[in-house]
């Protein structure tokens, strides 16, 4: 329709210009022709004729320019509503668009939720499988555990039984030689066959000693151990007057070994199988009795070599911390390492722990080069022994003041044999007082 207005405006503006053209032609041909004064007055007429046709020539024109302008109008105005129509157009097709971006990103939405629904339902399918087969190793882990410990158990009570039967056999023996008079009393009262007369909840118990020089004595320590006892300036001269024979005399516990070693620290090489430091392998092994079997008891009697040679005392915050193998020179980690070993290898011995007899200087107690006391090695004894649940035997107050150690020792360290006694009888009131019987 728009088109067939704008082919009808051209037509009329064509035929207004045709009229115009022949008129002109008309008149100017008319001009031309020379006329007698009559002839003049005709042309005069035509002239005013041809005016008129001008004038109409004029506003013809002037209506082909409206029309002109009208047909531009409506020509911009068409344009203008193409304009607005393509552009309606257009964000129609955005909006489309956008619509379809959300419907797609919905689903794509969707499908992610679904997917990840899946894996999570895949993963938890899993994990219950897993755990199901965890479940069943671990039902399995601990039967066999539960076999080999019973198979374990049931060798230990044959190897017990077998170390028994070997042990009265030796004790026969020894009897024997005692009726004979050819076995020393320190030799009875190690086997358990002399004791005080008094009965003790203890007796039959056996006992391992891990000490220093304190507690040896020649003969009844693993072979090369240095050993102090008996020494020319000191008036022990029999194993019976040192403290831990007294101890078994007194309890009728008898000894399952003597692990001490002359001088040694608690600090050292733990990994040595030469080492003498106390929490060396060598020496934790070395307290098994006959046969291998483990002690019922074992007294740890250590420090004072440490304190002597001024070890660094180190820290300790009340918390176990596991110590692994190294040449140690702190003594509260090394202090601390001993026992970790001496529970793991002998789980169903009762430990004790020992403290330190005073050391002299004059009628004061002696501080070492770092500027330690043996109160202080005393407390770190006390505190280790605490955070790992072991009794503490508090020989520090067996009644040997630091200005009587003249009296109670022979160098002011090593005690007599009324240093000894004295220890003795403490240490056996503590056992006493703290029965323990093995399950």
């Amino acid at each position: 329709m728009r088109k067939k207005t704008k082919f009808t405006f051209l037509a009329a503006a064509l035929s207004v210009s045709c009229l115009f053209t022949s008129n002109l032609a008309n008149l100017t041909a008319s001009a031309q022709v020379p006329q007698v004064s009559a002839e003049q007055q005709a042309a005069a007429g035509q002239q005013e004729a041809a005016a008129s046709q001008a004038e109409a020539y004029r506003r013809a024109q002037e209506e082909y320019a409206a029309q002109l302008a009208a047909y531009q109008q409506a020509l911009s105005e068409q344009q203008a509503r193409e304009a607005v129509e393509a552009a309606q157009a257009e964000a129609a097709a955005q909006e489309a668009a956008r619509k379809l971006q959300e419907e797609t990103a919905a689903q794509w939405q969707k499908l992610q939720e679904e997917a990840a629904a899946q894996i999570q339902k895949a993963q938890a399918e899993a994990a219950a499988q897993a755990a199901k087969a965890q479940e069943e190793a671990a039902a399995q882990a601990a039967k066999l555990q539960e076999e080999a410990a019973a198979q374990a158990a049931k060798t230990q009570e044959e190897v017990q039984a077998a170390a028994r039967q070997l042990q009265e056999q030796a004790d026969t023996m020894l009897a024997q030689q005692a009726q004979a008079g050819t076995v020393s009393n320190g030799r009875l009262i190690a086997a358990g066959l002399l004791s005080s007369p008094a009965q003790t909840p203890l007796k039959g118990l056996s006992v391992s000693v891990l000490g220093d020089s304190i507690s040896t004595y020649q003969g009844y320590i693993p072979d090369g151990y240095a050993c102090f006892y008996p020494e020319a300036n000191n008036d022990v001269k029999d194993v019976t007057q040192t403290w831990w024979m007294q101890v078994l005399y007194n309890t009728g516990m008898r000894l399952a070994a003597n692990g001490s070693y002359s001088a040694s620290t608690v600090c050292g090489d733990s990994k040595d199988e030469h080492s003498s430091a106390g929490c060396s392998d060598r020496r934790i092994n070395d307290l098994k009795g006959p046969y291998g079997t483990s002690p019922d008891i074992i007294l740890v009697y250590m420090g004072a070599n440490d304190f002597f040679r001024a070890m660094e005392l180190g820290k300790f915050d009340g918390v176990p911390t596991g110590r692994g193998e190294k040449y140690y020179v702190n003594f509260s980690e090394a202090y601390e390492l001993m026992l970790q070993k001496l529970l793991r290898t002998y789980p169903a011995s009762r430990i004790y722990c020992m403290t330190l007899t005073e050391a002299n200087s004059g009628d004061h107690p002696r501080v070492n080069e770092k500027g330690n006391t043996i109160a202080d090695f005393n407390s770190r004894i006390k505190a280790i022994a605490a955070a790992y649940g072991i009794p503490v035997i508090d020989v520090h107050n067996c009644g040997m003041e630091v200005y009587e150690l003249n009296h109670y020792t022979s160098d002011g360290t090593h005690p007599n044999k009324e240093g000894s006694t004295k220890m003795a009888n403490y240490v056996t009131s503590v056992l006493l007082q703290n029965a323990w019987y093995p399950s």
